[in-house]
């Protein structure tokens, strides 16, 4: 198995506004995941 040396430019990455866009958006979601599941456990102690 031989393998072959990659030249730079080769890659085919997205530019870095697209991904700063996807990272922003994940972080945006998980973040309303976090706060969501607070504020349900949050309610179900002064439920119980």
């Amino acid at each position: 198995m031989r393998l072959e040396p990659v030249q730079p430019g080769d890659d085919k990455e997205e530019p870095l506004g697209k991904r700063l866009l996807w990272f922003f958006g994940i972080a945006f979601v998980s973040m309303l995941v976090v706060a969501a599941v607070a504020y349900t456990l949050r309610g179900l102690l002064f439920i119980g």
